[in-house]
């Protein structure tokens, strides 16, 4: 007896569940989005349209990760270039001002000391100057 009083109280509560469940799944919204197949775009009668380019200027495409990084490395290789070469000028430079150094105190007509290798010395000392100033 016992048995069958606990049998129809789980069939009643399971009974309720079921409803439960039931009133659950009613008030869940259902998909309002719809997957479109090649079948269903071939049955449209729909035209596709283009929107036309409103300013009239042509667009201009943006350069590539490839071409901004290869322009970037030729402009590092020129920049190394032209360092280089300014770099080999103020060496040479240096040279010439040590040799017309040397030649002025080994020099012994003061005359063409004072006017020649001075104005030699000052010439090329300001190229100089010039050459460090433009080094980066």
């Amino acid at each position: 007896m016992k048995l069958l009083a606990l049998l129809l109280v789980l069939l009643a509560a399971d009974d309720t569940l079921v409803d439960a469940a039931k009133d659950a799944k009613a008030k869940r919204k259902k998909s309002t989005t719809r997957v479109l197949t090649n079948a269903d775009v071939k049955k449209s009668k729909g035209k596709i349209a283009t929107t036309p380019n409103v300013s009239g200027e042509p667009v201009k495409s943006e350069p590539t990760l490839m071409e901004k990084y290869t322009a970037s490395r030729a402009a590092e290789k020129a920049s190394a270039e032209r360092r280089a070469a300014n770099e080999k000028q103020i060496a040479d430079l240096e040279k010439e001002l040590a040799a017309i150094e040397a030649s002025y105190y080994n020099e012994n007509d003061l005359n063409y000391r004072d006017t020649v290798l001075v104005k030699r010395f000052n010439d090329v000392k300001a190229k100089l100057a010039i050459a460090r100033t433009a080094l980066p």
